[in-house]
Formats: C-alpha cells, structure tokens, sequence
C-alpha cells in the first residue's frame, strides 16, 4: 500500500513527545513490510525538505508561523495539504491519508474534501485528558473543536486504548463500530545495550546504591508530575537515601523546583529537562522503579520503555495502564494521589527482589505483546478494513511509464508548464526509490519575460530559497541542486507563484534535470504524467 501519514513530529524531524517514536517506529515497521509510507512533517531548521530514512520518505513541511499556537498549527497543516498533492502527483495516488492527533485533523480533512481519500485519524489523546479531565474555554475549546472535527471527518479511527476509546465516544458522539484499538509499541532490543547503573548515578550525584525513582514525560497538570513531588517528605522519612529523577520538561517545571524547595528535599530530587536517545536508555536503566501518577494516561508508553529496559512499574489507575499493568505481577496499579504513591514506593523499596521479578515480567510482556512487528500487523487489519481493495504489497510502476532517459545519461530536459511533467524514479523491479540527487537550470529567455529579466530572476531566486534549495544566478540562469522530489516540487511551487505574481513570464522557462555525479543510485530517470 501507498500510506501518507501525517504528524507533527518524528524523530527524524522535530521531537515532541511520544507521538514522535509512534509515527517513526510505525513507518519503518510498514516499509520493512514492504509498504511505501510518506510522513509529512515540520521541519527544522537546516534539515532537507526531503529524506529517505529507514525505508521511508520524509517530507519536512516549511510554513509561516503564526503567533497563536492554533492558528500555527493551522498553517501546517495547509502547507502539508500542499506537499501531499505535489508527491501525490509525483507518485501517484496515496491509499490512505493517516492523521495523528488534533494537530493533524485538519490536513486530513482538506486532503479528503479536495481528492476524496480514505482517512484515517489516530488519537493518541483528547484536549480533556491533556488538561487533566477538564474543558477549559479559550484555546482548549479551539483545540476540542478541531479534534471533533476530525473524528466527525475521519472513515475510521485509532484509539491507543479502550479507555481513550469511550472518552471519544462519549465526547465527541463517536460511533463505537468506526473506532478500533491499537495500542503502542515500543522496540524492547533498543534497551539491551549495556550499561553501569553506578557509574551511571554517580553523574547524577546519585549514589550507587541510592534507591531511585524515575519520572519520564511532560511536566504538565495530566502527567502529574506535583502528585509524585507531594509524595516525596513520607517518602524519605521511611528511606531517607531515596532519590527522584524527573526527565522531560514543560509549563509546571518552575512550580515544581519551586516546590522543592519549600518542602526541603531538593538534595533528594533531579530536574533533567528533556532527554532522549542513549541517555534516556541509562536513565531508565538506573532506575529501581518508574512512576506514571498520571490523571489521565491515554496509553503510557513510558510502562513499555521501563519495561524493555527491565524495571517494575507504579502505573495510575486513570487510562490506558490499567488495561495492561498487571497488578504485583509486572507493576503496582495506584491511584493519583500522594498517598497512593507512598505506599506504592513503599511496596517496592520493602521488596527490592520481588520489584526486580516485577520488571522482569513487564520484559515478557513486551516480547510478546507490545513489539513493533505485533502492532503493525493490528494496523495492517485497519487498513485492509478501511481499503479491502488494496493490495498489501509494495506499489510497484505503472506499465504506461515510458522511461525517457538511459541510465548511462541520466539527463531529462523539457520546455513548458512544470504540472505536465512528473518524475520518478523506478528500479529495475519497478519499484520506486527516491535515491537520485539532481541539478536543475532554469533558463530565463529575456524575450520571454513581462517584467525586468532581473526582478523575475529575484523573485524567482527567493522563491526556490524558501524550500531549502540554494539557488545560484548565472547570467539569465538559475542552478539548484538537491534530492528529484524537493527539486522537482519546489519548481511547481516557483511556476504557480510566478504565475500570481506581476512579476510573471509569457512562457515558463527550459529546465534541465542533470542527475548529479556520485548519487546514491543509478536507477534511471522517468518521465509520467501522474
């Protein structure tokens, strides 16, 4: 199948929080199924437009920001809506458009109204549970509305847990048949690497022997991170050598440290900020137990990450983890409050050999439930549900492509309106590969031309800019070079607005596609109207 998938964050993008390794680690589970999957996403800067990671494309999404955060998010999604057409168009049609949260809905619903797509909407958690079980008004309200749209827009949904389930149905009037349950997973191998926990505590200023408690997530009212520090003081009047490490940052951190230090245990507490990557590995590795007194806890892949790494859980009863914790099997279920976190430290730290027992357990289940192959295999059910007409295979090409070039030449030129030429890249299989770097030159004709030969040349200089491309000037010639997909859209881009600007010429000019020496692939240049 061919899939788009639409979010806001990867890990090979900008990295937020947990939907960053779902959608990754879900894109590479499907390529390596042999599916082609496009994520479309921001981009940061001094990152390309487009990449080819892991067996699958991404497509990093340039905008203008806005200062209100919805509004912004808005503004992504048009841009995304843009960039999906332009590969659409290169590629060919997409089977299912995939949308991730909120931030993504109305992309997919523009995407749908405009080409008719099969759509599909994953909610990895509603406004009312990142607001703590609350409707506030304002942008929260704004927020809320959005999401409802994309349940209402969506031909099926994804829940990350029974319990986000029946909070979508009851909020937004969700039928319960277009719903389906796809839980998180995680790749457990990630946490094998070995490491000293010691060594590891003493960078810390933790001592090696130092019981240690471990917070992972946003510092935010649904996480509960102030539930975890009220329960510090009994906490160390029954194991004053504890220690608590809080990794992640967000809009409650300064009230916290503030906190800490009211209450006097800051010698007892670590405020990390965000981390990630091998030091997130260590973190987990050195803890002796992980806390989640979440309010509300749509999934809580940080239980997946403490248990790939082997440790025992203190899981809310609030979401997702009390479908899956088992209670003093592979963790302890409390309740969000400061009380329930004592006893459920206490309960561990009484038992240190039982809490290891514990963790081990929660390694078990992992294997066997939460890996990435065993999740993949729930959405491929998803999809096939959504489009039973589509082959769950690799796409391959189209019989009609007429290849224009030799391999030998690897050279195309054409003269005339950019959205009559597509390119893509076909192996000698016929599958697609975007691993051809090009150098397109744009040759302006001064006869051609309605304005001055050198405000269109500017215009069109600063145009190819805002993609990312570095456009150098040559008498009445424009060289960019870069990946076929981002030059090849950037130049439909550049047409179009040349065509809305004063600023315009009678006839587009001649472009040459030059694949560039030494390119990762030596497959041939094709020439297809999408």
């Amino acid at each position: 199948m061919r899939i788009a998938m639409l979010s806001w964050e990867s890990l090979h993008s900008i990295a937020v929080g947990g939907v960053a390794a779902h959608v990754t680690e879900l894109a590479a589970a499907l390529a390596r199924k042999g599916h082609q999957i496009h994520v479309f996403t921001r981009r940061a800067f001094g990152q390309a437009g487009h990449d080819w990671t892991d067996d699958v494309h991404y497509h990093r999404c340039t905008y203008s920001p806005q200062s209100d955060f919805v509004d912004d998010i808005n503004s992504m999604c048009r841009s995304m809506v843009d960039r999906v057409f332009e590969v659409e168009d290169m590629v060919g049609r997409f089977d299912i458009i995939h949308a991730h949260d909120w931030l993504t809905a109305n992309a997919m619903i523009w995407i749908k109204q405009g080409r008719g797509h099969k759509c599909l909407f994953t909610v990895h958690s509603t406004e009312y549970a990142r607001c703590g079980n609350a409707f506030p008004m304002g942008r929260s309200e704004r927020i809320r509305c959005q999401e409802r749209a994309g349940t209402y827009w969506a031909d099926r949904m994804i829940a990350v847990s029974h319990a986000t389930k029946d909070e979508i149905t009851w909020m937004y009037e969700a039928p319960r048949w277009k719903t389906s349950v796809v839980y998180n997973g995680v790749s457990p191998q990630r946490f094998d690497q070995p490491t000293d926990p010691g060594a590891d505590k003493r960078r810390y200023g933790i001592g090696p022997l130092d019981p240690t408690i471990l917070f992972c997530g946003r510092l935010s009212w649904q996480k509960g991170p102030d539930i975890l520090v009220e329960a510090i003081p009994p906490i160390l009047r029954r194991h004053p050598s504890s220690r608590f490490v809080f990794a992640g940052d967000g809009d409650m951190r300064d009230a916290l440290e503030s906190r800490i230090r009211q209450l006097g245990v800051a010698h007892a507490v670590r405020f990390l900020g965000y981390r990630n990557g091998d030091e997130l590995v260590r973190l987990y590795k050195l803890a002796d137990v992980v806390c989640l007194p979440s309010r509300n806890e749509p999934f809580g892949i940080v239980v997946l990450e403490a248990w790939s790494a082997g440790k025992p859980v203190l899981a809310s009863q609030n979401g997702g983890p009390a479908e899956y914790v088992r209670h003093e099997v592979n963790g302890l279920k409390i309740y969000p409050n400061p009380e329930s976190v004592v006893w459920g430290v206490g309960r561990m730290f009484s038992d240190l050999d039982r809490a290891r027992w514990m963790g081990r357990n929660g390694r078990k289940a992992v294997q066997e439930r939460f890996t990435w192959d065993t999740i993949t295999e729930q959405m491929l059910a998803v999809y096939q549900g959504l489009c039973p007409s589509s082959v769950m295979l690799p796409h391959r090409a189209a019989d009609s492509v007429e290849v224009v070039i030799a391999p030998s030449s690897h050279e195309i030129s054409w003269t005339g309106a950019l959205e009559e030429n597509s390119l893509a890249v076909i192996d000698d299989e016929g599958a697609y590969d975007p691993r051809i770097l090009v150098q397109a030159k744009l040759h302006f004709g001064a006869v051609d031309l309605e304005g001055e030969v050198d405000d269109a040349l500017a215009a069109c200089k600063s145009f190819l800019a805002r993609s990312g491309l570095h456009p150098q000037r040559q008498d009445h010639t424009l060289t960019i070079k870069g990946d076929w997909e981002t030059v090849l859209a950037a130049l439909k881009r550049c047409d179009h607005h040349m065509r809305r600007t004063r600023v315009c010429y009678r006839q587009p000019p001649s472009i040459e596609m030059v694949a560039v020496p030494g390119g990762a692939s030596t497959n041939d240049l094709v020439c297809a109207a999408p």
